[in-house]
């Protein structure tokens, strides 16, 4: 069985990895990492780029894949794994067994069989989440989400709100029957034949017999060769040079109601969806689903945007099958690289992809630049000329009129380091339509893409309902979905509508700017010191001076003046004048900067003076706060200015005044990538009391791979113990945890070490906050018959399990599209998720930085987040107790 010691750099490989996390980046061309191990434990990375097939693809945490045919990539020594043109992605049902001696499995066929001797000469699908199906685009109308309105209202809806799903049909139980495969002949099957041995060779076995039969079949026990099939298998096939059989066991009914059986169940009724909708729409997974014609084509020609419906498939304890569905857009582009060139265009660090249509393997890179060299030059290394060496790659008809013209040729970059760039036509690969290249030729369709994605509830409602319609009858099951969004299998809960914010004098409010600007009460607590200095370059005097004088004034009006104030000027130019200008301000409580615009500093012959303040006031314990000379005299920042500051310095603007529970305090974990070093120097982990007031921070130094491992759980415990028992006099009696993410760690092992200090720890709870993935939430309004915004605190709990939805924005702020909820899964404690989704709500409310609207999340994860990611820049000092809140 392959490990990480057997990647090679550049070459194929078949290897069995569990996931461990999932880092999403905000760049033009990686969409993830996915972090991974191997069977001995030893961490492996894969790069998911966005131009991927799998860029949608659904990893599970925890949960063991077979990766077949990926590439190999070494990075500054260490290597990790690319995307291949041929990658396709197996999941398991469990940790696979090491081969052990190379030995051969005994698999004569001692049973009677049902099958014949016809042997299979299609292959199959090999994962029905991971493979690209091209769907047979028929001469029908396009499928598309116009007209959805009408569906969607052709029933009557009751007032209320309503969860972007939709009840596909019922599934309680089916009888299915179950095979065991057999390889004819005396050898058997060698587990080293398949990636995952045995488990691999099951997997991929039950991939192809649901394909050649049109009907759903998955692993049972995929150890012992177990596979459930809905109809009979009466044939054999043949892959990897083994002809197999299926030995039928026995038949047996799945039900809904058993959590082992549920799994199966769903694999089923996606493998059904999928082929209904293959033949319409291409297709690599539900969570994949692309209308076959664009919704959008720019004006220039140059980018098609196509809309992308990802779906989600639960099946109840009851058996009430329910899809979720949420619609994006996906950008194609139209044009070569070579057009991009010829446009007038730089290319110069743009991304790009293979076009496949001419050349025969997918490869992602970066055009690092133009060179001067002809067709026919001999490449170094394999000694021939390009236009030799694409014979391989490219059709002859194409290569002759490449060598006919005049084609422009350029380094691309292919992997991470320096030793992976060579030249290449730019006539072989397309612009990879990032958002940010998509703005540097056609900011008019960037602006339409962006005000169209950000849909209000009745459009996407409309749209989902529209695509739903398209999705049945499904082939097998028969599933005709009615197209109106449910509530099955949830019920609704609502936070109370309460002024719960407390400000000065015991008043309180229903959100900050409401207390302090409009009723002004002022805070809650000032700083006990309160000593400011102000520093801006001296070419921004005249416009900066009078923006501070008028912050000071805002200041006043909340009740917390400064203690001492003191301004200076600095002179933009080199980073270690920055420095010495933030050694005099130490002896201050907080530094107000004034800091050119980002981009006019990137393109300046002055060093960015923003990084260098931050990284130095924090080393000395100042909490600064940044203003962008672009927003001197924006009346609109002051106050969300103002009450940052007075938090950064250790007052509290405001407090929750009733948290629901009895809790003493809040712990929020999170852990942020440093994408340059590839490390996870990140983590951080706060202590927020029971009222919403932030106790202290702390920036960890982390391990490889996302994951806060057991001990390092315990000693954040640990230490909250000891700080909160510091400022009370006394342990805390119940502790809620809020993970952001799912915990990558044996929970079981962790509240077993937790239970044995219940003298210090009495209750725990131990919660995810899942930010991603989660279905819509809006209000239908019977009267207007249309669907509106939902208020904000609206829940809705899975009757038979331990998970919520929860809108934490949106009501009266309103918003630019439909609001996302938050996910929140109660991994352990007796908190029942009425009061965990209260608590959840209410510290979303607390977050001092943001006055008129509220924080999507709540303060335990955003503060945690925003400390580790202020701590990974240099900007906190890591490994020390943090007072205040000096990275909001």
């Amino acid at each position: 069985m392959a490990v990480k010691t057997d990647i090679e750099d550049g070459e194929q490989i078949d290897i069995s990895l569990r996931v461990t996390g999932i880092d999403e980046w905000d760049h033009d061309a990686i969409a993830r990492k996915v972090q991974l191990e191997d069977v001995e434990g030893s961490p492996v990375g894969l790069t998911v780029f966005h131009n991927n097939e799998i860029v949608d693809f659904e990893w599970d945490d925890g949960r063991w894949y077979v990766l077949e045919n990926v590439v190999g990539n070494e990075y500054r020594g260490e290597m990790q794994l690319n995307p291949g043109y041929d990658l396709l992605v197996t999941p398991l049902d469990e940790r696979p067994a090491a081969a052990e001696n190379g030995g051969a499995e005994n698999t004569s066929a001692t049973q009677s069989s049902e099958s014949d001797d016809s042997e299979s000469s299609t292959e199959a699908d090999q994962s029905a989440e991971s493979e690209f199906v091209q769907g047979e685009v028929t001469s029908e109308p396009r499928p598309t989400a116009d007209g959805g309105g009408e569906l969607l209202h052709q029933q009557p809806l009751s007032e209320g709100n309503y969860l972007l799903q939709f009840e596909l049909g019922n599934l309680p139980e089916l009888t299915v029957h179950e095979y065991e495969l057999r390889a004819t002949g005396s050898s058997g099957i060698d587990p080293d034949d398949f990636t995952n041995g045995i488990e691999g060779f099951t997997a991929k076995a039950a991939n192809y017999y649901q394909s050649r039969i049109n009907s759903p079949v998955t692993t049972a026990d995929a150890s012992r060769r177990r596979i459930y099939a809905t109809e009979k298998l009466h044939s054999t096939i043949s892959f990897h040079g083994y002809t197999i059989e299926p030995i039928h066991q026995d038949k047996t009914t799945l039900e809904a109601r058993s959590y082992t059986d549920d799994g199966p169940l769903q694999e089923f009724v996606k493998q059904d969806v999928k082929r209904g909708v293959a033949g319409r729409f291409e297709v690599s997974g539900i969570d994949s689903i692309i209308e076959p014609t664009p919704q959008r084509t720019a004006n220039s020609g140059l980018f098609e945007a196509y809309r992308k419906y990802k779906c989600r498939i639960h099946v109840d304890a009851d058996g009430t099958v329910i899809c979720g569905v949420n619609v994006a857009y996906h950008l194609e582009s139209t044009f070569s690289a070579a057009e991009w060139v010829q446009r007038g265009h730089d290319i110069a660090e743009v991304n790009v992809e293979h076009d496949t249509d001419l050349y025969d393997s997918a490869r992602t890179a970066t055009v690092k630049e133009v060179i001067d060299m002809d067709y026919g030059d001999v490449l170094e290394g394999p000694g021939v000329s390009m236009s030799k060496y694409h014979e391989k790659h490219v059709e002859q008809d194409v290569i002759n009129s490449m060598r006919a013209g005049d084609p422009i040729i350029a380094d691309l970059q292919y992997g991470s380091d320096e030793d992976s760039i060579f030249p290449q036509l730019l006539e072989f690969c397309k612009v990879i339509p990032t958002f940010d290249q998509l703005g540097r030729v056609d900011e008019a369709f960037l602006d339409v893409i962006h005000n169209e994605s950000r849909m209000k509830p009745e459009e996407r409602f409309s749209v989902v309902t529209s695509f739903v319609d398209l999705l049945g009858p499904t082939p097998y099951f028969g599933f005709d979905p009615v197209a109106q969004p449910t509530n099955a299998g949830y019920r609704e809960h609502k936070t109370p509508n309460i002024p719960n914010l407390r400000f000065g004098d015991g008043k309180t409010g229903y959100y900050g700017a409401g207390g302090l600007e409009r009723k002004g009460y002022g805070v809650y607590k000032a700083p006990g010191s309160f000593d400011i200095i102000a520093l801006y370059p001296e070419d921004e005097e005249d416009d900066a001076r009078p923006y501070v004088l008028s912050l000071l004034k805002k200041l006043a009006d909340y009740e917390a003046n400064p203690s001492a104030f003191d301004r200076d000027t600095y002179e933009l130019g080199s980073e270690f004048h920055y420095s010495q200008h933030a050694q005099k301000a130490s002896d201050y409580d907080a530094a107000l900067i004034v800091v050119p615009d980002e981009d006019e500093a990137a393109a300046a012959d002055y060093d960015d003076p923003y990084p260098e303040f931050k990284r130095r006031l924090g080393q000395l314990g100042v909490p600064s706060q940044m203003i962008s000379v672009d927003n001197l005299g924006n009346d609109n920042y002051r106050g969300n200015i103002c009450s940052s500051l007075i938090g950064k310095a250790g007052g509290v603007p405001w407090r929750i005044d009733d948290v629901p529970g009895d809790v003493d305090a809040f712990v929020g974990l999170d852990v942020t990538y440093d994408h340059a070093n590839k490390q996870h120097l990140g983590a951080a982990a706060n202590v927020i009391m029971a009222d919403g007031t932030i106790l202290a921070s702390e920036a960890i130094t982390k391990q490889a791979g996302e994951t806060f491992d057991e001990d390092d759980v315990a000693n954040v415990i640990k230490h909250v113990l000891e700080i909160f028992a510091e400022e009370e006099d006394r342990p805390p009696r119940h502790v809620v945890i809020h993970r952001d993410g799912k915990f990558y760690l044996d929970v079981e092992n962790l509240i077993n070490r937790l239970d044995k200090a219940r003298d210090l720890i009495q209750r725990f709870d131990l919660v995810e906050i899942r930010k991603s993935g989660n279905p819509r939430i809006a209000a239908y309004d019977e009267s207007e018959s249309r669907f509106d915004i939902a208020d904000k605190g609206i829940a809705f709990h899975v009757h038979n399990g331990e998970h919520s939805y929860l809108t934490t924005t949106g009501g009266k702020e309103g918003s630019p599209g439909t609001p996302r909820p938050l996910q929140i899964v109660k991994r352990h404690g007796s908190t029942d998720l009425d009061t965990l989704a209260e608590q959840t709500y209410w510290l979303s409310e607390a977050h001092v930085g943001s006055l008129s609207r509220s924080t999507r999340l709540p303060i335990t994860t955003y503060y945690a987040d925003k400390c580790a990611d202020f701590a990974m820049k240099g900007y906190l000092t890591k490994g020390s107790v943090i007072r205040g809140v000096p990275y909001i």
